[in-house]
This record gives structure tokens, C-alpha cells and sequence, in this order.
């Protein structure tokens, strides 16, 4: 292989990552602008699964206590609310092997939000309140 054939193909590779390869910044940036954008799925794949799991057991008791008239799937209720402020930075506060803390500041507020790595993929924590 000649040289330039050994750069051409590092210039590829430099350009190719995974979402294990993502910070926790980019993981959270990545979360939010899929539910900016309306997509709620995609947006809901990037919580947790304890996340998920607990959402999915709220709004089923929700939905149970309404007599079932709330019947929508979990992710387009969740970011019923809509678009967020611009999140104008964020910057890692804390980091180790499985969790991280980020700062993210919208202009108006700046609010911690913790992420953990589940398969290799950061995925933002989401609190959810007891019932």
C-alpha cells in the first residue's frame, strides 16, 4: 500500500464513528434535537431503558386512571410539550466509566442532567417522580 493510499484511507476512517464513540455532550445534543424536531421515537431511544421502563409503567397507570382514554405510545406523550429553549452549551461537570453529569445551559436556565452508558452508548437519565 503506498502512501497515499494509507492516508486516504485514515482520512476515511477519521470521518466513520459509532454512537459508542459519542460523548456524553454529543449523546445529549443528539437527544435533544430529536425531540426539537418531533422525533419522539428516536428521542426516546435515547433514554435510558430504567428511563423507558419507568415512563411506560407511569403512563399506564395514567391511562388506567383515565379508563383507558389515554392511549397513545409513551414517546409522543412524553415530548407532547414541544420545543425546548436553544440549549446554547453544554459541558461535561463530571465523568466516569458509566456516568456522566452535563451542564446545559439554554440562555434562560442551566440544569445538570445525568447520562449513563448502557451498550456502549451514553443515554440521558431522565428523573421521573414517584406516583
Amino acid at each position: 500500500m503506498t502512501k497515499a493510499h494509507l492516508l486516504g484511507c485514515l482520512a476515511l476512517l477519521s470521518g466513520c464513528h459509532s454512537a459508542q464513540d459519542e460523548s456524553p455532550e454529543a449523546a445529549y445534543r443528539a437527544f435533544a434535537a430529536a425531540a426539537n424536531k418531533g422525533e419522539e421515537a428516536v428521542a426516546f431511544a435515547r433514554l435510558t431503558s430504567a428511563s423507558q421502563q419507568a415512563l411506560r409503567g407511569r403512563l399506564a397507570g395514567l391511562s388506567a386512571a383515565s379508563g383507558g382514554s389515554l392511549r397513545e405510545e409513551a414517546p409522543s406523550i412524553v415530548f407532547r410539550a414541544g420545543r425546548g429553549a436553544p440549549i446554547t452549551a453544554v459541558q461535561v461537570l463530571k465523568k466516569e466509566q458509566d456516568r456522566a453529569t452535563v451542564a446545559v445551559n439554554t440562555g434562560e436556565a442551566t440544569r445538570e442532567v445525568t447520562l449513563r452508558r448502557e451498550g456502549g452508548e451514553w443515554r440521558v437519565e431522565f428523573p421521573v417522580a414517584p406516583p
